[in-house]
């Protein structure tokens, strides 16, 4: 097996292990929730997108800090690396919210029919109240690249500039940020987010955590090994 594909195993077994684990963790509070909605004949509301972007975010963190070191001891080089845990990381997302939504289906359906009377939230609740399940897969698809950009983005930054140098680019921006909502009048701003399409709102946020993801690319062509210590 030579480098690119040992590289491209090595991330998927990874993913899909957390794709099951986190998987197993959502079909177990969905029986959770419709035992409850049967045995109690109650009618209530939760939610079960929480171990699905958890799962992402997950795989995120542990592919780029564990898997990376391994794949160039393996043979591979970093822009192997990045193109194989990319291409994978797209899975991830596009298979945990298919899974997902499948459950959202199959629960729809028994609610339809009255057997219970739960309802999951979703994000999509924000786009429309009535059930639209490729408006509601498309919203969560967006959510899931941006969890995932959010989560690579600062871990590759971390592994760049070290822990004492990371905190102090954190914290300057959270000061500016707050600093902006402090100062700024941010009325306007508001009134049109209020005002935008959901639709495009949950689009223009996916594109965001795509272009997080795919500025780690420069970053990680000389990155080290390991993560730098706290005093580099």
């Amino acid at each position: 097996m030579n480098a690119v594909k040992g590289t491209n195993r090595l991330i998927q077994d990874d993913m899909r292990l957390y794709l099951i684990i986190f998987t197993s963790i959502a079909l177990m509070l969905t029986v959770v929730y419709l035992a409850i909605g049967i045995v109690f004949d109650v009618s209530y509301t939760t939610q079960l997108f929480g171990p699905m972007y958890g799962g992402i975010c997950t795989f995120a963190i542990g592919g780029i800090i564990t898997l990376f070191p391994v794949a160039i001891g393996m043979g591979s080089t970093r822009i192997q690396f990045m193109k194989s845990f990319y291409m994978n990381s797209v899975w991830m997302v596009v298979g945990t919210m298919a899974i997902l939504h499948v459950a959202y289906f199959l629960i729809h359906l028994l609610q339809e029919s009255g057997i219970v009377d739960v309802t999951l939230y979703q994000p999509g609740m924000l786009y429309s109240n009535e059930y639209h399940f490729l408006s509601y897969l498309w919203i969560d698809l967006m959510c899931g690249f941006l969890v995932l950009g959010v989560s690579v983005f600062p871990t590759v930054c971390w592994m760049r500039l070290g822990l004492r140098n990371f905190f102090i680019m954190f914290f300057g921006v959270i000061l500016i940020i707050t600093l902006i909502i402090t100062l700024g009048d941010l009325g306007e701003f508001m009134l049109w987010i209020a005002g935008i399409n959901r639709m495009t709102l949950f689009t223009v946020l996916g594109c965001i955590g795509g272009v997080l993801l795919l500025s780690t690319y420069p970053m990680m062509k000389n990155a080290p090994l390991t993560m730098k210590s706290k005093r580099d």
